[in-house]
Protein backbone atom coordinates (compact mmCIF):
# COMPACT_ATOMS: atom_id res chain seq x y z
CA UNK A 1 0.00 0.00 0.00
CA UNK A 2 1.53 3.10 -1.24
CA UNK A 3 2.11 6.10 1.84
CA UNK A 4 -0.38 8.18 0.41
CA UNK A 5 -3.49 5.80 0.61
CA UNK A 6 -1.82 4.74 4.59
CA UNK A 7 -2.49 8.56 4.89
CA UNK A 8 -5.71 8.92 3.20
CA UNK A 9 -7.06 6.29 5.53
CA UNK A 10 -5.84 7.54 8.93
CA UNK A 11 -7.33 10.49 8.15
CA UNK A 12 -10.47 9.27 7.11
CA UNK A 13 -10.62 7.08 10.47
CA UNK A 14 -9.77 10.65 12.67
CA UNK A 15 -12.57 12.39 10.58
CA UNK A 16 -14.83 9.26 11.27
CA UNK A 17 -14.12 9.19 15.05
CA UNK A 18 -15.16 13.08 15.23
CA UNK A 19 -18.19 12.77 13.10
CA UNK A 20 -20.24 12.77 16.16
CA UNK A 21 -19.50 16.34 17.21
CA UNK A 22 -19.81 18.29 13.65
CA UNK A 23 -22.14 20.60 15.46
CA UNK A 24 -19.58 21.70 18.36
CA UNK A 25 -16.68 21.77 15.98
CA UNK A 26 -19.18 24.27 13.59
CA UNK A 27 -19.57 26.68 16.83
CA UNK A 28 -15.68 25.97 17.32
CA UNK A 29 -14.63 27.41 13.70
CA UNK A 30 -17.62 30.13 14.15
CA UNK A 31 -15.96 31.81 17.39
CA UNK A 32 -11.92 30.76 16.73
CA UNK A 33 -9.83 33.58 15.55
CA UNK A 34 -8.57 33.55 11.87
CA UNK A 35 -5.03 33.39 10.94
CA UNK A 36 -4.44 36.45 9.93
CA UNK A 37 -5.81 37.89 13.24
CA UNK A 38 -2.68 36.98 15.48
CA UNK A 39 -0.58 40.13 15.19
CA UNK A 40 -3.59 41.91 15.48
CA UNK A 41 -5.11 40.11 18.51
CA UNK A 42 -2.60 41.89 21.20
CA UNK A 43 -3.59 45.61 20.17
CA UNK A 44 -7.67 45.05 20.33
CA UNK A 45 -9.91 46.31 23.20
CA UNK A 46 -11.90 43.61 24.75
CA UNK A 47 -15.64 42.91 24.02
CA UNK A 48 -17.74 42.38 26.93
CA UNK A 49 -21.61 41.89 26.43
CA UNK A 50 -22.01 39.66 29.83
CA UNK A 51 -23.23 37.12 30.04
CA UNK A 52 -24.03 36.53 26.05
CA UNK A 53 -20.78 37.09 24.21
CA UNK A 54 -16.83 37.86 25.12
CA UNK A 55 -14.20 38.32 23.34
CA UNK A 56 -10.55 39.46 24.68
CA UNK A 57 -6.61 38.67 25.03
CA UNK A 58 -5.83 37.20 28.05
CA UNK A 59 -2.96 38.55 29.48
CA UNK A 60 -2.06 35.57 31.62
CA UNK A 61 -2.89 32.93 29.02
CA UNK A 62 -1.34 34.75 25.54
CA UNK A 63 -4.49 33.79 24.18
CA UNK A 64 -7.14 35.26 22.33
CA UNK A 65 -10.58 33.52 24.09
CA UNK A 66 -14.20 34.31 23.07
CA UNK A 67 -16.87 32.86 25.08
CA UNK A 68 -20.60 32.44 25.02
CA UNK A 69 -22.92 31.97 28.06
CA UNK A 70 -20.11 31.67 29.89
CA UNK A 71 -18.36 29.35 31.09
CA UNK A 72 -20.78 27.30 28.54
CA UNK A 73 -18.93 27.85 24.88
CA UNK A 74 -15.47 28.90 24.88
CA UNK A 75 -12.81 29.34 22.07
CA UNK A 76 -9.02 29.73 22.83
CA UNK A 77 -6.26 30.19 20.40
CA UNK A 78 -2.50 31.09 21.83
CA UNK A 79 -1.57 34.73 20.08
CA UNK A 80 1.59 32.63 18.42
CA UNK A 81 -1.32 30.13 16.97
CA UNK A 82 0.72 26.98 18.60
CA UNK A 83 -2.42 25.66 20.94
CA UNK A 84 -6.33 25.90 19.96
CA UNK A 85 -8.73 25.21 22.26
CA UNK A 86 -12.82 24.89 22.01
CA UNK A 87 -15.06 23.94 24.62
CA UNK A 88 -19.38 22.92 24.77
CA UNK A 89 -19.07 22.30 28.74
CA UNK A 90 -19.68 19.98 29.96
CA UNK A 91 -20.26 18.39 26.93
CA UNK A 92 -17.22 18.55 24.87
CA UNK A 93 -13.55 19.17 24.80
CA UNK A 94 -11.14 19.67 22.52
CA UNK A 95 -7.31 20.69 22.41
CA UNK A 96 -4.90 21.07 19.33
CA UNK A 97 -0.99 21.55 19.26
CA UNK A 98 0.33 22.80 16.03
CA UNK A 99 3.82 22.05 16.93
CA UNK A 100 3.56 18.33 18.54
CA UNK A 101 0.60 17.93 15.77
CA UNK A 102 -1.70 16.68 17.92
CA UNK A 103 -4.90 16.61 18.62
CA UNK A 104 -6.89 15.32 21.65
CA UNK A 105 -10.71 15.70 22.33
CA UNK A 106 -13.09 14.59 25.12
CA UNK A 107 -17.15 14.00 25.45
CA UNK A 108 -18.49 13.78 28.69
CA UNK A 109 -15.11 12.83 30.17
CA UNK A 110 -14.30 10.23 30.79
CA UNK A 111 -16.60 8.49 29.14
CA UNK A 112 -15.28 8.85 25.57
CA UNK A 113 -11.93 10.32 24.36
CA UNK A 114 -9.69 10.58 21.25
CA UNK A 115 -6.11 11.63 21.15
CA UNK A 116 -3.62 11.60 17.61
CA UNK A 117 -0.03 12.86 17.67
CA UNK A 118 1.13 12.25 14.41
CA UNK A 119 -0.21 9.33 12.76
CA UNK A 120 -0.41 7.18 16.13
CA UNK A 121 -4.22 7.70 17.29
CA UNK A 122 -6.18 6.31 20.20
CA UNK A 123 -10.00 6.09 21.03
CA UNK A 124 -11.82 4.83 23.81
CA UNK A 125 -15.66 4.56 25.08
CA UNK A 126 -15.88 4.17 28.57
CA UNK A 127 -12.88 1.24 28.32
CA UNK A 128 -15.30 -0.72 26.91
CA UNK A 129 -14.83 -0.14 23.07
CA UNK A 130 -10.94 0.69 21.87
CA UNK A 131 -9.69 1.24 19.18
CA UNK A 132 -5.75 2.38 18.76
CA UNK A 133 -3.27 2.32 15.98
CA UNK A 134 0.44 3.33 15.64
CA UNK A 135 1.13 4.68 12.34
CA UNK A 136 4.99 3.79 12.40
CA UNK A 137 5.79 1.39 9.75
CA UNK A 138 8.38 -0.65 12.43
CA UNK A 139 6.75 -2.10 15.23
CA UNK A 140 3.56 -0.87 14.36
CA UNK A 141 0.47 -2.42 16.75
CA UNK A 142 -3.28 -1.88 16.20
CA UNK A 143 -6.36 -2.79 18.43
CA UNK A 144 -9.72 -3.01 18.02
CA UNK A 145 -11.61 -4.28 21.48
CA UNK A 146 -15.34 -4.16 22.35
CA UNK A 147 -14.08 -5.49 25.87
CA UNK A 148 -14.04 -8.04 27.23
CA UNK A 149 -16.55 -9.70 24.61
CA UNK A 150 -14.47 -8.73 21.29
CA UNK A 151 -10.61 -8.24 21.00
CA UNK A 152 -8.76 -7.58 17.54
CA UNK A 153 -5.29 -6.07 16.47
CA UNK A 154 -1.68 -6.64 14.95
CA UNK A 155 0.81 -6.89 17.18
CA UNK A 156 3.96 -4.99 17.03
CA UNK A 157 5.28 -8.24 15.44
CA UNK A 158 3.38 -8.01 12.72
CA UNK A 159 0.95 -10.73 13.36
CA UNK A 160 -2.50 -10.27 13.26
CA UNK A 161 -5.55 -11.86 16.28
CA UNK A 162 -9.12 -12.10 17.24
CA UNK A 163 -10.93 -13.80 19.35
CA UNK A 164 -14.33 -13.23 20.56
CA UNK A 165 -15.83 -14.12 24.04
CA UNK A 166 -16.81 -17.10 25.05
CA UNK A 167 -16.21 -19.16 22.02
CA UNK A 168 -13.11 -18.59 20.46
CA UNK A 169 -10.05 -17.02 19.10
CA UNK A 170 -6.38 -15.47 19.84
CA UNK A 171 -4.98 -12.62 22.01
CA UNK A 172 -1.27 -11.10 21.63
CA UNK A 173 1.02 -8.32 23.38
CA UNK A 174 0.75 -9.31 26.99
CA UNK A 175 -2.74 -7.37 27.06
CA UNK A 176 -4.72 -10.17 29.18
CA UNK A 177 -3.07 -10.87 31.96
CA UNK A 178 0.00 -10.56 31.39
CA UNK A 179 0.57 -13.18 29.37
CA UNK A 180 2.06 -12.94 26.05
CA UNK A 181 -0.11 -15.18 23.99
CA UNK A 182 -3.67 -16.55 24.77
CA UNK A 183 -5.51 -19.13 22.93
CA UNK A 184 -8.95 -20.48 24.31
CA UNK A 185 -12.09 -21.69 23.08
CA UNK A 186 -15.30 -21.83 24.96
CA UNK A 187 -13.62 -20.00 27.84
CA UNK A 188 -13.31 -21.26 30.74
CA UNK A 189 -13.56 -25.07 29.12
CA UNK A 190 -10.20 -24.50 27.74
CA UNK A 191 -8.00 -22.46 27.66
CA UNK A 192 -3.77 -22.25 26.44
CA UNK A 193 -1.62 -19.33 28.03
CA UNK A 194 1.63 -18.47 26.76
CA UNK A 195 4.60 -16.88 29.07
CA UNK A 196 8.28 -16.80 27.94
CA UNK A 197 8.13 -19.85 25.96
CA UNK A 198 6.40 -21.84 28.71
CA UNK A 199 2.91 -23.13 27.68
CA UNK A 200 -0.10 -23.79 30.29
CA UNK A 201 -2.99 -25.55 29.34
CA UNK A 202 -6.58 -24.78 31.21
CA UNK A 203 -9.43 -27.24 30.99
CA UNK A 204 -11.25 -25.56 32.71
CA UNK A 205 -9.80 -22.03 33.67
CA UNK A 206 -8.10 -21.85 36.46
CA UNK A 207 -9.33 -25.35 38.10
CA UNK A 208 -6.77 -27.61 36.47
CA UNK A 209 -3.90 -26.57 34.57
CA UNK A 210 -0.65 -28.44 32.98
CA UNK A 211 2.12 -26.06 32.65
CA UNK A 212 5.38 -27.14 29.92
CA UNK A 213 8.48 -25.41 28.14
CA UNK A 214 11.27 -23.82 28.41
CA UNK A 215 12.46 -26.16 31.56
CA UNK A 216 9.59 -25.70 33.34
CA UNK A 217 7.10 -28.37 34.68
CA UNK A 218 3.92 -28.46 36.69
CA UNK A 219 -0.10 -29.31 37.11
CA UNK A 220 -2.69 -27.50 39.18
CA UNK A 221 -5.84 -28.78 40.33
CA UNK A 222 -7.59 -25.92 42.49
CA UNK A 223 -7.93 -26.09 45.22
CA UNK A 224 -6.63 -29.55 46.16
CA UNK A 225 -3.01 -29.85 45.01
CA UNK A 226 -0.14 -28.09 42.84
CA UNK A 227 3.03 -27.97 41.79
CA UNK A 228 5.23 -25.65 39.58
CA UNK A 229 8.79 -26.30 39.11
CA UNK A 230 12.02 -24.34 37.04
CA UNK A 231 14.90 -25.83 36.97
CA UNK A 232 17.19 -23.74 38.60
CA UNK A 233 15.04 -20.77 39.02
CA UNK A 234 11.76 -21.63 41.43
CA UNK A 235 9.67 -24.58 43.41
CA UNK A 236 6.37 -24.23 43.80
CA UNK A 237 3.73 -26.41 45.80
CA UNK A 238 0.50 -25.88 47.22
CA UNK A 239 -2.13 -28.16 49.12
CA UNK A 240 -5.86 -27.18 49.84
CA UNK A 241 -5.04 -23.84 48.43
CA UNK A 242 -4.33 -21.22 50.34
CA UNK A 243 -3.96 -23.27 52.86
CA UNK A 244 -0.83 -24.98 53.17
CA UNK A 245 2.31 -23.65 50.69
CA UNK A 246 5.71 -23.83 50.29
CA UNK A 247 7.78 -22.28 47.58
CA UNK A 248 11.52 -21.55 46.80
CA UNK A 249 12.09 -18.49 44.48
CA UNK A 250 15.48 -16.88 42.42
CA UNK A 251 17.08 -19.41 42.82
CA UNK A 252 19.50 -18.39 40.16
CA UNK A 253 20.05 -14.77 42.13
CA UNK A 254 22.11 -14.24 44.85
CA UNK A 255 19.76 -14.29 47.66
CA UNK A 256 17.01 -17.14 47.21
CA UNK A 257 13.71 -16.93 49.28
CA UNK A 258 11.60 -19.64 51.05
CA UNK A 259 8.27 -19.66 52.46
CA UNK A 260 6.26 -22.24 54.16
CA UNK A 261 2.69 -21.07 54.51
CA UNK A 262 0.27 -23.20 57.13
CA UNK A 263 -2.24 -20.02 56.82
CA UNK A 264 -3.62 -18.62 59.14
CA UNK A 265 -1.92 -19.92 61.91
CA UNK A 266 2.01 -19.77 60.43
CA UNK A 267 3.87 -18.05 57.69
CA UNK A 268 7.56 -17.98 57.26
CA UNK A 269 9.69 -16.45 54.83
CA UNK A 270 13.54 -16.92 54.49
CA UNK A 271 16.35 -15.22 52.97
CA UNK A 272 20.14 -14.43 53.21
CA UNK A 273 18.56 -10.11 54.20
CA UNK A 274 15.37 -10.79 55.26
CA UNK A 275 13.52 -13.28 57.85
CA UNK A 276 10.10 -13.04 58.53
CA UNK A 277 7.33 -14.65 61.24
CA UNK A 278 3.71 -14.41 61.05
CA UNK A 279 1.84 -16.43 63.73
CA UNK A 280 -1.85 -16.06 63.64
CA UNK A 281 -2.32 -13.70 60.75
CA UNK A 282 -3.00 -10.72 61.23
CA UNK A 283 -2.63 -11.12 64.97
CA UNK A 284 1.28 -10.92 65.17
CA UNK A 285 4.33 -10.61 63.04
CA UNK A 286 8.08 -10.59 63.34
CA UNK A 287 10.73 -9.07 60.43
CA UNK A 288 14.29 -8.93 61.21
CA UNK A 289 15.98 -7.17 57.71
CA UNK A 290 19.24 -7.67 57.45
CA UNK A 291 19.82 -5.54 54.29
CA UNK A 292 18.00 -2.50 55.38
CA UNK A 293 19.43 -2.96 59.10
CA UNK A 294 15.96 -2.99 61.43
CA UNK A 295 13.38 -4.95 63.53
CA UNK A 296 10.06 -4.92 62.85
CA UNK A 297 7.09 -6.19 65.24
CA UNK A 298 3.38 -5.83 63.68
CA UNK A 299 0.60 -6.79 66.53
CA UNK A 300 -3.19 -6.90 65.24
CA UNK A 301 -1.78 -5.29 61.83
CA UNK A 302 -2.05 -2.51 60.58
CA UNK A 303 -3.28 -1.12 63.99
CA UNK A 304 0.11 -1.28 66.01
CA UNK A 305 3.74 -1.49 64.69
CA UNK A 306 6.61 -1.06 66.10
CA UNK A 307 10.11 -0.48 64.29
CA UNK A 308 13.82 -0.12 65.24
CA UNK A 309 17.04 0.33 63.07
CA UNK A 310 19.01 2.53 60.74
CA UNK A 311 17.01 1.69 57.77
CA UNK A 312 13.36 2.13 59.63
CA UNK A 313 12.00 3.55 63.08
CA UNK A 314 7.87 3.43 63.30
CA UNK A 315 5.69 3.88 66.60
CA UNK A 316 2.31 2.97 65.49
CA UNK A 317 -1.36 3.01 67.40
CA UNK A 318 -3.72 3.16 64.61
CA UNK A 319 -5.86 5.41 65.26
CA UNK A 320 -4.79 7.84 67.77
CA UNK A 321 -0.57 8.33 66.90
CA UNK A 322 1.61 7.04 64.15
CA UNK A 323 5.18 8.14 63.44
CA UNK A 324 7.48 6.30 60.86
CA UNK A 325 10.76 6.97 59.08
CA UNK A 326 12.12 4.80 56.22
CA UNK A 327 15.51 5.31 55.17
CA UNK A 328 16.19 3.47 51.23
CA UNK A 329 19.57 3.83 49.99
CA UNK A 330 20.81 2.99 46.25
CA UNK A 331 17.89 1.29 45.59
CA UNK A 332 15.50 2.20 42.50
CA UNK A 333 17.97 4.02 40.81
CA UNK A 334 17.66 6.49 43.59
CA UNK A 335 20.85 7.35 45.85
CA UNK A 336 18.75 8.09 48.88
CA UNK A 337 15.19 8.83 49.63
CA UNK A 338 14.24 9.47 53.17
CA UNK A 339 10.05 9.15 54.24
CA UNK A 340 8.22 10.30 57.14
CA UNK A 341 4.56 9.17 57.65
CA UNK A 342 2.76 11.28 61.06
CA UNK A 343 -0.90 10.99 61.78
CA UNK A 344 -2.87 12.51 65.08
CA UNK A 345 -6.18 10.75 65.84
CA UNK A 346 -6.32 8.99 61.98
CA UNK A 347 -7.27 10.55 58.98
CA UNK A 348 -7.74 13.73 60.83
CA UNK A 349 -4.16 14.60 60.85
CA UNK A 350 -1.87 13.03 58.27
CA UNK A 351 1.88 14.35 57.31
CA UNK A 352 3.80 12.68 54.14
CA UNK A 353 7.31 13.82 53.74
CA UNK A 354 9.49 12.66 51.40
CA UNK A 355 12.99 13.93 51.38
CA UNK A 356 15.71 13.58 48.28
CA UNK A 357 19.48 14.82 48.53
CA UNK A 358 18.22 17.91 46.23
CA UNK A 359 14.81 18.22 47.13
CA UNK A 360 11.83 18.01 49.78
CA UNK A 361 8.13 17.15 49.56
CA UNK A 362 5.91 17.95 52.42
CA UNK A 363 1.84 16.85 52.31
CA UNK A 364 -0.33 17.57 55.34
CA UNK A 365 -4.36 16.48 55.22
CA UNK A 366 -7.32 16.74 57.13
CA UNK A 367 -9.51 14.56 57.18
CA UNK A 368 -8.03 12.64 53.68
CA UNK A 369 -9.45 15.16 50.90
CA UNK A 370 -11.41 17.77 53.02
CA UNK A 371 -8.29 19.78 53.31
CA UNK A 372 -4.70 18.96 51.61
CA UNK A 373 -1.73 21.40 51.44
CA UNK A 374 1.34 19.85 49.15
CA UNK A 375 5.05 21.63 48.94
CA UNK A 376 7.38 20.83 47.35
CA UNK A 377 11.26 22.48 47.62
CA UNK A 378 14.13 21.94 45.12
CA UNK A 379 16.85 23.15 43.22
CA UNK A 380 14.50 23.87 40.51
CA UNK A 381 12.18 26.03 42.59
CA UNK A 382 9.33 25.60 44.70
CA UNK A 383 5.62 24.40 43.92
CA UNK A 384 2.38 24.38 46.18
CA UNK A 385 -0.50 22.99 46.13
CA UNK A 386 -3.94 23.55 48.75
CA UNK A 387 -7.10 21.71 48.31
CA UNK A 388 -9.92 22.97 50.57
CA UNK A 389 -12.83 20.98 49.81
CA UNK A 390 -15.28 22.61 48.36
CA UNK A 391 -14.38 25.65 48.43
CA UNK A 392 -11.53 26.56 46.88
CA UNK A 393 -7.75 25.03 44.88
CA UNK A 394 -4.71 27.20 45.18
CA UNK A 395 -1.37 26.00 43.23
CA UNK A 396 1.58 27.45 42.17
CA UNK A 397 4.47 26.29 39.97
CA UNK A 398 8.23 26.13 39.50
CA UNK A 399 7.70 29.29 36.84
CA UNK A 400 5.83 31.15 39.90
CA UNK A 401 2.29 30.82 37.53
CA UNK A 402 -0.33 30.63 40.48
CA UNK A 403 -3.72 29.88 40.04
CA UNK A 404 -6.88 30.03 42.68
CA UNK A 405 -10.22 28.95 42.42
CA UNK A 406 -13.37 29.29 44.55
CA UNK A 407 -15.78 26.50 43.78
CA UNK A 408 -13.78 23.26 43.44
CA UNK A 409 -15.96 20.12 43.97
CA UNK A 410 -13.80 17.68 42.49
CA UNK A 411 -10.20 18.65 42.31
CA UNK A 412 -9.42 17.65 45.35
CA UNK A 413 -10.16 14.05 44.64
CA UNK A 414 -8.40 14.58 41.18
CA UNK A 415 -5.46 16.64 41.87
CA UNK A 416 -3.22 17.55 38.55
CA UNK A 417 -6.36 15.94 36.62
CA UNK A 418 -5.93 18.42 33.34
CA UNK A 419 -9.50 17.21 31.87
CA UNK A 420 -11.06 17.71 34.72
CA UNK A 421 -10.23 21.44 34.86
CA UNK A 422 -10.78 21.73 31.33
CA UNK A 423 -14.63 20.19 30.78
CA UNK A 424 -15.50 20.87 34.61
CA UNK A 425 -13.97 23.07 36.94
CA UNK A 426 -15.09 26.42 34.64
CA UNK A 427 -18.38 25.42 35.37
CA UNK A 428 -18.76 26.10 39.01
CA UNK A 429 -16.07 28.21 39.20
CA UNK A 430 -17.45 31.80 40.78
CA UNK A 431 -14.09 33.00 41.57
CA UNK A 432 -10.55 33.12 39.52
CA UNK A 433 -7.34 34.55 40.17
CA UNK A 434 -4.44 33.63 37.91
CA UNK A 435 -0.77 35.16 37.47
CA UNK A 436 1.81 34.32 35.13
CA UNK A 437 5.41 34.04 35.59
CA UNK A 438 5.83 37.61 34.20
CA UNK A 439 3.69 39.34 37.10
CA UNK A 440 0.52 39.86 34.98
CA UNK A 441 -2.48 38.77 36.39
CA UNK A 442 -6.15 38.17 36.37
CA UNK A 443 -9.43 38.40 38.74
CA UNK A 444 -12.77 37.41 37.64
CA UNK A 445 -16.14 36.85 39.58
CA UNK A 446 -18.85 35.48 38.03
CA UNK A 447 -17.22 34.69 34.54
CA UNK A 448 -16.34 38.15 34.08
CA UNK A 449 -19.38 39.94 35.46
CA UNK A 450 -16.36 41.57 37.48
CA UNK A 451 -13.20 41.33 35.97
CA UNK A 452 -9.59 42.88 36.86
CA UNK A 453 -6.28 43.01 34.82
CA UNK A 454 -3.08 43.97 36.06
CA UNK A 455 0.13 43.68 33.55
CA UNK A 456 3.56 45.29 33.01
CA UNK A 457 1.69 48.06 30.53
CA UNK A 458 -0.90 49.13 32.93
CA UNK A 459 -4.44 47.39 34.35
CA UNK A 460 -7.87 47.28 33.69
CA UNK A 461 -11.56 46.84 35.56
CA UNK A 462 -14.77 45.83 34.19
CA UNK A 463 -17.93 45.58 36.25
CA UNK A 464 -21.03 44.35 35.56
CA UNK A 465 -19.97 43.38 32.16
CA UNK A 466 -20.34 46.20 29.30
CA UNK A 467 -22.16 48.49 32.61
CA UNK A 468 -19.02 50.20 33.18
CA UNK A 469 -15.08 49.98 31.78
CA UNK A 470 -11.72 51.36 32.76
CA UNK A 471 -8.22 51.19 31.18
CA UNK A 472 -5.29 52.65 32.12
CA UNK A 473 -1.72 52.26 29.98
CA UNK A 474 0.99 54.28 31.35
CA UNK A 475 -0.54 57.89 31.60
CA UNK A 476 -3.34 56.94 28.76
CA UNK A 477 -7.37 56.67 30.33
CA UNK A 478 -9.76 55.22 28.92
CA UNK A 479 -13.37 55.42 31.26
CA UNK A 480 -16.22 53.80 29.51
CA UNK A 481 -20.06 53.37 30.49
CA UNK A 482 -23.17 51.16 28.90
CA UNK A 483 -20.22 49.65 26.56
CA UNK A 484 -19.61 52.93 24.87
CA UNK A 485 -22.63 54.84 24.89
CA UNK A 486 -20.27 57.41 27.43
CA UNK A 487 -16.64 57.42 26.74
CA UNK A 488 -14.05 59.38 28.56
CA UNK A 489 -10.02 59.12 27.31
CA UNK A 490 -6.64 60.25 28.09
CA UNK A 491 -4.26 60.08 25.10
CA UNK A 492 -0.93 61.51 24.81
CA UNK A 493 -2.30 64.29 26.92
CA UNK A 494 -5.70 65.02 24.89
CA UNK A 495 -9.23 64.11 26.87
CA UNK A 496 -11.70 63.84 24.99
CA UNK A 497 -15.61 62.42 25.48
CA UNK A 498 -17.42 60.83 23.16
CA UNK A 499 -21.27 60.10 23.01
CA UNK A 500 -22.32 57.30 21.25
CA UNK A 501 -18.60 56.25 19.34
CA UNK A 502 -18.93 59.76 17.89
CA UNK A 503 -16.13 62.52 19.65
CA UNK A 504 -18.03 65.36 21.15
CA UNK A 505 -15.22 67.13 22.48
CA UNK A 506 -11.67 67.38 23.07
CA UNK A 507 -8.74 69.22 24.81
CA UNK A 508 -5.13 69.58 26.03
CA UNK A 509 -4.51 70.42 28.85
CA UNK A 510 -1.87 73.55 29.03
CA UNK A 511 1.45 72.63 30.54
CA UNK A 512 0.74 74.78 34.36
CA UNK A 513 4.06 76.86 35.36
CA UNK A 514 5.65 76.06 38.54
CA UNK A 515 6.31 79.06 40.75
CA UNK A 516 9.94 79.06 42.85
CA UNK A 517 9.87 79.84 46.24
CA UNK A 518 13.07 82.12 46.91
CA UNK A 519 14.58 81.49 50.23
CA UNK A 520 14.67 83.90 53.02
CA UNK A 521 16.37 86.94 52.41
CA UNK A 522 16.58 86.59 49.09
CA UNK A 523 19.28 85.18 46.51
CA UNK A 524 22.72 85.99 46.29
Amino acid sequence: MSGHRKRSRWAWRQGAAGLVFVPCLLLGLMAAPAAGEEVAAAERSPLNLWPFYQNRVDPVERADVREGLAPLVESQRAVDGSTQDFALRPLFHQRAERQLDRLEWEALYPLMSYSRTGQDWEFQFIQLLNFRNEGRQQEREQRADFFPFYMSGTADTGETYHAVLPFGGRVLGGRVLGEDEIDFVMFPLYARFVKMGAETHYFPWPIISLTRGEGRSGFRFVPLYGQDRQEGVFEKRFVLWPIFLHQRTGLDEENPEETLTFFPFYIAQRSTPRDSTTILWPLLTYIDDREHQYRQWDVAWPLVRIARGEGRTSNRFLPFYMHEQRLLQHEFLLKEMKSTDLAILFPIFIRNQVEFPDSLKVRDRLLWWLYSDERETGRDGSTRRIDAWPFFRYTRDREGAIQFQTLALLEAFMPGNEKIEQNYSPLWALYTYRQNPEGDSVRSFLWNLLRHEETGAGRSIEVLGPLLAYQERGEDVRFSLLGGLFEYEVDHGTRSVRLLQHVTFSWTAAPQRLAVLEPPGGSR
